[in-house]
Parts: C-alpha cells; sequence; structure tokens
C-alpha cells in the first residue's frame, strides 16, 4: 500500500513539474530593461531637458514613478511636464495606475546657474503582457551649460 502510494504521489510531483516547465517555456522572453525602455535626451533651451522614451510594444512605464535630479547643487530640476497618462487597474500593482506605452516625452525645466550638470531620470515599468514590473531604471545625462559659459 505504502509502494502504491508513494508511487501515486512520485507521479503527481512529475506531473506538477511537467506542467511547470511547459507553463516556463510558454512566457515570452523578457527584455532587457535598456531595451525595453530606451531614453534619449536633449536640451531644447537654456532651462529646459526633454527626455524622449522609447517604449517596447508590450511594455509600459509608470506616470508616478518617474523622478529627476542632478548632481550640482547651483542646479536644481524646477519642474517636470508630463503629457496625459492612459489609466487602468494594473494586477501586478493591486491598483489603477497611470501609464504611457509606445513614446513619452518628458521636459523637465532646470533652475539656478548656468553650468554644465548630470540630469539624474529615474523610471519604473513593467512588460505588460506577463505582469512582471522591473526595477527603477535610472539614467544620467551630462547637460552642457548653454553658450559654453560657465557661472
Amino acid at each position: 500500500m505504502k509502494t502504491q502510494r508513494r508511487a501515486f504521489l512520485h507521479s503527481v510531483a512529475a506531473a506538477c513539474l511537467a506542467a511547470f516547465c511547459v507553463s516556463v517555456q510558454a512566457e515570452p522572453d523578457l527584455l532587457q530593461p535598456d531595451e525595453a525602455f530606451r531614453v534619449l535626451a536633449r536640451r531644447v533651451d537654456a532651462r529646459v531637458v526633454e527626455l524622449e522614451y522609447i517604449i517596447a510594444p508590450g511594455y509600459h512605464l509608470y506616470r508616478d514613478r518617474f523622478s529627476f535630479k542632478t548632481d550640482n547643487p547651483a542646479v536644481t530640476v524646477a519642474g517636470v511636464e508630463l503629457p496625459p497618462p492612459l489609466e487602468k487597474f494594473d494586477k501586478a500593482m493591486g491598483q489603477n495606475m497611470r501609464y504611457y506605452t509606445e513614446r513619452v516625452a518628458v521636459r523637465v525645466r532646470l533652475a539656478g546657474a548656468n553650468q554644465t550638470v548630470k540630469l539624474v531620470a529615474t523610471a519604473q515599468g513593467c512588460a505588460a503582457i506577463v505582469g512582471v514590473c522591473y526595477a527603477p531604471i535610472t539614467k544620467a545625462f551630462s547637460v552642457p551649460a548653454m553658450g559654453g559659459k560657465q557661472g
């Protein structure tokens, strides 16, 4: 009786393991963060830097997970302009979330001295297809002083 029960439990365990392996193989490959969320920066004028996030199909960035700072206390982030987001209930986060797909342009207004500064941008997104969220992604961009004049 014990032998039959043990054999039954082994076959159940093997079936569960086989089902798990099939489901793991069926999941699509996740892109690396730099592939899923590419970002380009350009200076728009003396006080504005625009960051364009290019979001891979099936992925999204959360509106409320953007943050920006500089490495120089003489130049600060004075404001951030974001376009209107999409909104839906996100199972991975367990609440309504505002997000962007495809592309989003974020304008960061700087205040302070006209100095070269490093702008540090942080964003977070998910692979919507499988409900997997990435850790926050941080990128740094060198923003030169306008007109080559410092101070």
